[in-house]
């Protein structure tokens, strides 16, 4: 569904909003990981990481705490954060990066891959091409 894409990049929006009037880490990193969780929700929804029969989602078990962490810390953080904070931030920013990786990389590798093993091969029925 494209309403969680427009839900994450208003959330975007206002954390890189809220960056520019006053840059502080916790506003910067809840920014970048509500933008890139708007980009995963968008492979969800437009069908590249899950097809029509992706009804129950395991995979927001895990990315609404880290999302809703970061979120926490970008509103309620001061401007220097403690060390748990700094851990949680850079986790969520990694396992989100590295689920964008993967999708990316699903999208333009394993999917041409398969695409190109589905078609049938030209030469497949043991015939030479003939020469002219």
């Amino acid at each position: 569904m494209y309403v969680f894409v427009l839900v994450a990049a208003a959330a975007t929006l206002y954390f890189a909003c809220a960056a520019f009037q006053r840059p502080r880490l916790g506003v910067i990193v809840a920014a970048i990981v509500w933008l890139l969780y708007a980009v995963y929700e968008y492979y969800v929804a437009s069908g590249v990481l899950c097809d029509a029969n992706c009804n129950i989602r395991v995979d927001v078990i895990l990315i609404w705490p880290l999302v809703w962490i970061s979120t926490l810390f970008g509103i309620y953080a001061p401007g220097q954060w403690t060390l748990g904070g700094k851990v949680l931030g850079g986790l969520s920013a990694f396992l989100l990066a590295s689920m964008t990786a993967v999708a990316l990389y699903i999208t333009f590798v394993e999917t041409p891959a398969a695409e190109r093993a589905a078609q049938p091969a030209a030469a497949s029925d043991g015939s030479a091409p003939s020469a002219k």
